[in-house]
């Protein structure tokens, strides 16, 4: 193996480690803000995940009850428990063993696998519905294309994904920050935490179109700025949050300001 390879290696395997190991230290944070997902101003992360729910819920309802659904990095179940309830057949996939951990705990037994998006342990054509919110966005480019084929392999014919991605030019300058702590790890050489996949509207509708995936829609969700305004003064950002909530589909989805949102949404369908 070349040493470009060998390195390209590496880069991959280290974004999927630490991505798993970045789970696994957070666990009992991310249990906490689902605990009081209805306090949707308290955080940021709850904020983002409340205009990502409007559109998943969106897809739901035009689901039928018996269809097969797959959450890919089920994360602490809430999600899968939730659906359990409506009365969806629901599988999950979780590699942070602390995270599934909490899952296991409220959900019948073997609803979630340890496993990765990769490498899905399901036959092709399994599922009618399969999502992956904040998931795609720790692996690098080439794993988001073994993923999203190994997706594309386990949906029935026209079946549905759902994803989240990072979008580059969001507001907040996300790809800023990560650049410039990417450059301050390497003057102290210190590791990186994780690894951010960022992408636009136009290259995620054209990545998902690669793959074979048809009627595709790209969404934009979030003011961006909330991510700065928490970060300066929580109660602050709690208080904008809850005054924007009900504009931020109008201002985030126009095409002109998509590629400013804080969260790109991808939404496609398996050719028939």
């Amino acid at each position: 193996m070349s040493r470009n390879n060998l390195e390209k290696l590496d880069r991959k395997s280290w974004a999927r480690d630490t991505a798993i190991a970045v789970h696994d230290k957070n666990a009992d944070w991310f249990h906490q803000q689902y605990d009081k997902s209805q306090d949707f101003g308290d955080s940021a992360f709850l904020y983002g995940r409340r205009q990502i729910d409007l559109y998943f819920k969106n897809v739901m309802g035009k689901l039928s009850k018996d269809s097969k659904v797959l959450d890919l990095g089920c994360g602490t179940g809430e999600q899968i428990e939730e659906l359990l309830g409506n009365g969806f057949q629901v599988a999950g996939i979780e590699p942070s063993s602390n995270m599934r951990q909490y899952a296991s705990s409220k959900l019948p037994p073997g609803t979630v696998v340890d496993g990765s998006i990769l490498h899905i342990p399901f036959p092709d054509n399994s599922f009618d519905f399969v999502y992956a919110i904040e998931v795609l966005r720790y692996l690098d480019h080439h794993d988001n294309l073994s993923g999203l084929r190994e997706i594309y392999r386990v949906l029935k014919p026209n079946g549905i994904f759902f994803g989240t991605f990072v979008n580059r030019y969001a507001a907040d300058g996300f790809v800023i920050v990560t650049t410039m702590r990417k450059m301050l790890e390497w003057v102290f050489n210190k590791p990186p935490v994780c690894h951010v996949e960022f992408t636009t509207p136009n290259e995620l509708s054209n990545t998902l179109r690669f793959i074979g995936f048809k009627k595709i829609e790209i969404h934009g969700a979030m003011f961006a700025f909330l991510r700065i305004i928490y970060k300066l003064h929580n109660k602050l950002g709690t208080t904008w949050a809850r005054k924007l909530d009900g504009y931020d589909k109008l201002f985030n989805d126009q095409p002109w300001l998509r590629p400013l949102a804080g969260h790109l949404i991808g939404i496609a369908q398996k050719a028939g």
